[in-house]
């Protein structure tokens, strides 16, 4: 427990820095509130300062209040995706109803453990054992009631907004987030039915142990590290890393259409790469590189394109979607003008200049390059088997079949 209230009181500060990069975000203000409630709750849960409140009060004070500021911190996350979705006045009214709602229940509580009875004695005597009693009082039905209804309401909220988020960082901490609050709403299911079996006289060893403890531990870790995760992972390059990784598999994909259009037509790339990978300093414009330079090798197959080969590809194709259709095609085409640049034979009439299902959108382009790309290296392989680009081969069978070759 002293690792996650040390955790969370590092978060509290960090999210107290990035409010002071933007004093007039509500949303991060709402965030503070949440993971000062959390990190104070956190704290008032261990046994030291259980023991110190409790003496100077009455039996499970510290407990009450631990339970009361993690449904502040709740309530409080619950405002700040509010203001994250709604415009501002919208955001401002449902966030004062839901701490209208917060005060009543707070109230409730107080009152409840203050006239209501509680086996906290008995359940403070059994933590030795290995069986232990679980705290039931009437405060902590309406407890685990209240905070299970505004966790499940900010999931719905985080799920909404990691399904729309860009960045590897934001992306990823409202999932981690989302991750806690699954957790949350375990914690209270599993609290509430410990209780309820308890009063039944059921006996189910598993409720009774360290299970419910470790679920809320880990709802806690997860969370914080969700609401961390979108202010620091921007700051350690954790966007930049992703966004490299994600265009530098795209950027390979295209390497085998890229490899035979540059082999024929070396002009084509101006500053030839030194490795198959993505420059990492700028991988947007090293891919817009390659992409063009493929479009600029196509311009030059152009010549030795035969129509007769498309009609013939698009005969034996009647088992493929429109879209697959035309990238074999589109392949076929491909193939068959480098092997005529290769032997100097131009066909006539010549074939069409531009693919008919030549996307305009640059995503749907980039896609569609890779899957024509993934179908001109079958087409080669089919048409020159002992390639020694082909698979299969040993490195080796490689060197005494590229020696065969020169001889």
């Amino acid at each position: 427990m002293i690792g996650l209230a040390v955790a969370g009181w590092i978060a509290v500060g960090i999210k107290l820095f990035h409010l002071r990069a933007k004093p007039g975000c509500r949303s991060t203000r709402w965030l503070c509130a949440a993971l000062l409630a959390l990190s104070v709750s956190i704290c008032l849960q261990d046994q030291t300062v259980h023991e110190v409140i409790d003496g100077h009060t009455a039996l499970n004070t510290a407990g009450t209040l631990s339970n009361c500021l993690t449904l502040i911190a709740a309530t409080s996350g619950q405002c700040a995706f509010l203001h994250m979705v709604y415009p501002a006045e919208q955001a401002m009214r449902s966030a004062r109803l839901r701490l209208r709602q917060l005060t009543g229940v707070l109230a409730l509580i107080g009152v409840l453990h203050a006239t209501t009875p509680s086996n906290y004695a008995e359940a403070l005597a059994s933590q030795v054992l290995a069986v232990q009693v679980p705290v039931i009082s009437a405060a902590a039905y309406v407890y685990v009631a209240y905070l299970a209804l505004t966790v499940t309401e900010i999931a719905r909220a985080t799920h909404y907004r990691a399904s729309a988020a860009r960045g590897f960082s934001l992306r990823n901490g409202l999932r981690l987030l989302l991750l806690g609050l699954a957790c949350t709403i375990a914690y209270a299911g599993l609290r509430f039915a410990a209780m309820s079996a308890h009063l039944l006289g059921w006996a189910v060893p598993w409720l009774y142990g360290n299970l419910i403890g470790d679920v809320f531990r880990l709802a806690i870790l997860f969370v914080v590290a969700g609401i961390l995760l979108p202010v620091t992972g921007p700051r350690l390059g954790l966007d930049h890393l992703a966004r490299w990784w994600s265009l530098d598999r795209s950027y390979r994909k295209l390497f085998p259409l890229w490899k035979v259009l540059y082999d024929e037509f070396p002009a084509i790339a101006l500053d030839p790469p030194g490795t198959r990978h993505v420059d990492f300093r700028e991988p947007e414009q090293a891919l817009y590189r390659r992409i063009v330079e493929i479009w600029d090798g196509r311009l030059l197959l152009l010549p030795y394109f035969d129509p007769r080969v498309a009609e013939t590809r698009e005969a034996r194709a009647t088992g493929l979607s429109d879209d697959a259709r035309a990238i074999a095609v589109e392949a076929a085409l491909i193939t068959s003008a480098l092997r005529r640049s290769r032997l100097g034979e131009r066909p006539d009439p010549p074939g069409p200049a531009i693919p008919g299902n030549s996307p305009a959108d640059p995503d749907a382009e980039l896609d569609w390059l890779i899957r024509l790309a993934a179908a001109v290296r079958a087409d080669e392989r089919q048409a020159n088997p002992l390639s020694l680009r082909s698979t299969g081969l040993l490195p080796a069978r490689r060197r005494a079949l590229r020696g065969s070759r020169t001889r």
